[in-house]
């Protein structure tokens, strides 16, 4: 039976204390430094978000899943549809299509398109109540079919090796974590790693909903713009979601908002902005 779960985004922005400033938080076509930043950084916000989706997923036993993803965070709007396929028990493959809007204030135009496709697989074993959990190592290679000059994209190819585990303590609550590596295919570009750590427990109005809080940290190696070294990017994130698995099925329903802590280009504060998501997903 087909099982579809629908969640909407609330699309917003809060900043702290700033005004929001395009060039730290999107790519825009005159600072290459803050556009790879950027395209580096889309991917830990699409595997963060994807994670609940992704786990109910392969532990669901269908064949095939597709979701809708809407994400909003200053003038960055995007749309990222993830796809995956389970084949036999434990392997399967997935691809991630987002379709940006960014608006550049700089030069007062706003572009709508195709981003960088992330295709990959996964390797998965183990489950929720095993003493290790459930594992899930993920190899992800993102393309550069994204517009450069529209800022949608960028022309540096990137490969994320990433593993998550997820476990049930007591029955009741969860416990996730996460580690990624990036190898950016670029001289120019640093290397970039990731961690996540976090909690679920059932939220205290509904035991349909449950309450997820996660703790990450973003690290660029350095970046460079024009060739001149710029230093290393830094940021951590204080991740709240409400998900679901037992309103429609056993498939995952859930929206969040994903809180700067820290974000830091070679040391320096750069600006930060609350970022709001919902997601759609159905397995089959």
């Amino acid at each position: 039976m087909k099982k579809i779960t629908i969640s909407l985004l609330v699309a917003t922005t809060l900043l702290f204390g700033a005004s929001y400033d395009p060039h730290a938080n999107f790519p825009s076509n005159s600072d290459k430094t803050d556009q790879q930043t950027y395209v580096t950084n889309q991917t830990v916000v699409n595997d963060i978000i994807t994670t609940p989706t992704k786990v109910e997923f392969i532990n669901s036993g269908k064949l095939a899943g597709v979701g809708v993803q809407i994400i909003s965070a200053g003038d960055i709007k995007v749309l990222n549809i993830p796809v995956g396929v389970n084949i036999g028990s434990n392997f399967g493959i997935e691809a991630n299509v987002p379709i940006l809007r960014v608006y550049n204030a700089m030069l007062d135009e706003e572009n709508t398109g195709l981003g960088d496709v992330s295709i990959g697989g996964n390797f998965h074993f183990g489950k929720y109540s095993d003493m290790m959990g459930n594992n899930i190592t993920t190899l992800l290679y993102k393309t550069i079919t994204g517009d450069e000059d529209k800022g949608l994209g960028t022309i540096r190819q990137s490969t994320t090796l990433s593993h998550r585990v997820t476990k049930y303590m007591d029955g009741r609550y969860q416990a996730h974590g996460l580690v990624s590596y990036t190898v950016n295919d670029d001289l120019d570009s640093g290397n970039a790693y990731m961690l996540m750590a976090g909690g679920a427990m059932p939220c205290l109005m509904t035991d349909k909903v449950t309450t997820n809080a996660k703790l990450t940290y973003f690290h660029v190696d350095s970046v460079s713009s024009l060739g001149v070294k710029t230093g290393e990017v830094k940021s951590a994130d204080l991740w709240l979601s409400w998900n679901s698995s037992k309103i429609i099925g056993d498939a995952p329903l859930g929206f969040g908002v994903k809180i700067p802590l820290v974000n830091e280009l070679d040391g320096v504060d750069k600006d930060k902005t609350v970022l709001f998501y919902l997601s759609a997903s159905s397995f089959f």
